[in-house]
């Protein structure tokens, strides 16, 4: 299931204003009623200054740190945020994540400041429902995203509600993995002096590009910091592995989340390149329960169906600005033919 809402041939939920607390000059609705995010357009033209709606935007920071947990994101649109330096400014009224993104799973790279790219895996390759970081100790509480190219085919950012995962998951499915936990293997190709413009498959990246350094040992340093085991292979790359706890407390809700890229399968082009890559490394790329074993079959399609009962999307448009709680809603990308030039910030 992909759900793609056409936001202009629907009726969304409209958000009472004054509830809202976001004053007279913007207004506010949903896709449904409860679902995420919450959309936020100006109403009339005084926001359309770029000092006006920098002042608005300071003045109803603590606000939107509400909205963003009480709603699981929200979305800015037709405010004047039209190049990475809007984006950047709008981003930076927040908190950065201060860990960064070294040893990151994603090929990207910083773009400007806090801003780096989304991700440079293959068009064709359909990003399944993650949370950021979701392989890692360390994370981001919140995600944002800037469309400043929106492609003209597909390349949807998909988002899933999954604040009640942990209802929706078979009840023998979810005691296996509170007993076994999970561990987490991700593999590096050597170093590389290019940045290719895609990349078909993860595992091509080299590891200098992923740890932002050429010298092995900041690699182990950076490691060390971040409960990471470093093992070098002979032709130069790198496997890492680490140990997770596959549900979280949400530090403002209280309430018990699935946070784990145990139902994430191989992210490649095809099988066919995803097997080939997987032949020539020791470990396979990939989230196993904590014995080092992977869920079974029919387990994977159950998690695949719950899953996709919470995943959609809508057309996005240049401008939009989204910025989720990491925790309790997950976000993907679809497919897509043409430009593209979305940006992100890791932001707490």
């Amino acid at each position: 299931m992909n759900a793609v809402a056409d936001l202009q041939s629907t009726s969304p939920a409209t958000a009472s204003d004054a509830i809202l607390g976001l004053g007279p000059d913007v207004q506010c609705h949903e896709l449904n009623p409860g679902q995420p995010p919450l959309f936020i357009e100006p109403k009339g033209d005084a926001l359309q200054d770029r000092a006006r709606f920098r002042a608005w935007s300071e003045s109803m920071r603590p606000r939107l740190d509400k909205l963003i947990t009480a709603h699981g994101g929200i979305v800015l649109r037709g405010f004047p945020i039209t190049e990475t330096q809007d984006f950047s400014s709008f981003i930076n009224l927040f908190p950065a994540f201060d860990v960064g993104y070294a040893g990151g799973r994603a090929p990207r790279k910083a773009i400007s400041g806090k801003v780096m790219e989304a991700t440079r895996l293959a068009s064709s390759v359909r990003l399944a429902l993650h949370s950021e970081m979701a392989y890692m100790r360390d994370y981001p509480k919140r995600i944002a995203f800037f469309s400043h190219k929106t492609a003209p085919v597909g390349g949807e950012t998909l988002i899933g509600d999954v604040r009640k995962l942990i209802d929706a998951m078979a009840p023998e499915v979810l005691a296996k993995i509170r007993l076994l936990g999970t561990r987490m293997a991700r593999n590096f190709g050597p170093p590389s002096d290019n940045l290719d413009g895609t990349y078909a498959h993860m595992d091509q990246r080299g590891w200098n590009q992923s740890f932002f350094t050429d010298d092995p040992a900041q690699v182990e340093a950076i490691c060390i910091e971040r409960g990471l085991e470093p093992v070098w292979y002979e032709d130069g790359s790198l496997a890492v592995f680490n140990k997770l706890e596959p549900f979280v407390v949400h530090p403002e809700t209280g309430k018990e989340l699935y946070r784990s890229v145990l139902h994430m399968k191989p992210q490649a082009e095809n099988l066919e390149l995803g097997a080939q890559v997987g032949k020539i490394k020791k470990f396979a790329t990939g989230a196993t329960l904590g014995n080092g074993e992977r869920l079974q079959a029919d387990e994977m399609a159950h998690m695949e169906e719950i899953l996709d009962q919470v995943t959609y999307s809508w057309p996005w448009r240049d401008g939009d600005v989204m910025v989720l709680d990491n925790l309790q809603v997950w976000h993907g990308r679809n497919p897509y033919e043409g430009p593209r030039d979305v940006q992100v910030a890791l932001l707490d």
